[in-house]
């Protein structure tokens, strides 16, 4: 049996798009109804700064989404207004447990033509108040990292019947799949740091605490499996950094915005889901 023709064939069948995000530093005016990263954000006057534990939430990030329409393959983003992204790095929160609600907030308005550049909230820290970047965006190919592709493989017919250990999985999956490495970007498949992480946002959204690394009880995974198929990732973001500024998520890891699908094509941001890997 030829396992790398039917890993390729299954790899190729599992393509999703995604819209990658470059960045570079703006040291010009700010940047108001456009995309970009940090920065002050273009907001209602009224607009109140969400907190978390008492700490201000961090702006990550705003996207005109009029200019990733072209981007969007599967249109499944709303092809008009704004989101905005916010994280609160002091507490540095990892989504294990239903407490971490609040840490990460997106707000999307549908027209922003009478915004204005915001403040920071003077409680806020230097630190956390991140340098503006214009962004470029480009559509590209996402594919599944072996962690999530090694759990789809096992899953399938063939694979129950003909085992394939991880040890040998991984060097066909190194040869077939050769990573983008840009690790800031909208939809696709995450980049996985630790483990696979829709179950995690099902079992946890369901009322589950994974904290201290506990494990979902065997007498829900099935049920925590079949509501995992009803996430995907909004927004993956690295981490950011000038030449004398830097936010780093973890140890050199990735904050993960994950949405309900339904929640998604209502328009509804209210629910996201925030989990931090690093290594």
């Amino acid at each position: 049996m030829d396992f790398k023709k039917i890993m390729s064939e299954m790899l190729d069948s599992l393509k999703k798009n995604e819209i990658d995000i470059s960045t570079e530093f703006n040291n010009n005016s700010e940047i108001t109804g456009k995309s970009k990263i940090g920065g002050r954000p273009y907001l209602p006057e009224d607009f109140i700064w969400p907190y978390y534990q008492g700490f201000p939430l961090s702006f990550l990030a705003q996207i005109n989404l009029e200019e990733v329409n072209s981007f969007d393959k599967d249109k499944l983003l709303p092809n008009a207004g704004m989101l905005y992204f916010f994280y609160e790095p002091e507490t540095e929160e990892r989504g294990y447990n239903l407490q971490c609600k609040g840490c990460a907030k997106v707000f999307y308005y549908e027209v922003f033509s009478s915004f204005s550049l915001i403040d920071f909230p003077q409680d806020m820290g230097d630190d956390y108040k991140i340098p503006e970047f214009r962004v470029n965006f480009k559509s590209s190919i996402s594919l599944p990292s072996y962690e999530n592709f090694y759990l789809l493989l096992k899953e399938q017919e063939f694979f129950k019947n003909h085992d394939i250990s991880f040890k040998d999985f991984i060097p066909i999956y190194n040869e077939l799949f050769i990573p983008n490495h840009n690790y800031t970007k909208l939809l696709g498949y995450p980049e996985v740091i630790q483990n696979s992480m829709e179950i995690q946002c099902a079992a946890v959204t369901m009322g589950l605490d994974l904290g201290n690394g506990v494990n979902s009880p065997e007498e829900y995974e099935e049920e925590f499996k079949k509501a995992s198929k009803d996430w995907i990732l909004l927004f993956q973001m690295d981490t950011i950094e000038t030449d004398d500024y830097e936010l780093m998520f973890g140890d050199s890891g990735h904050i993960y915005f994950w949405i309900r699908k339904e929640d998604l094509a209502n328009k509804n941001f209210e629910n996201i889901w925030l989990i931090l890997q690093c290594y």
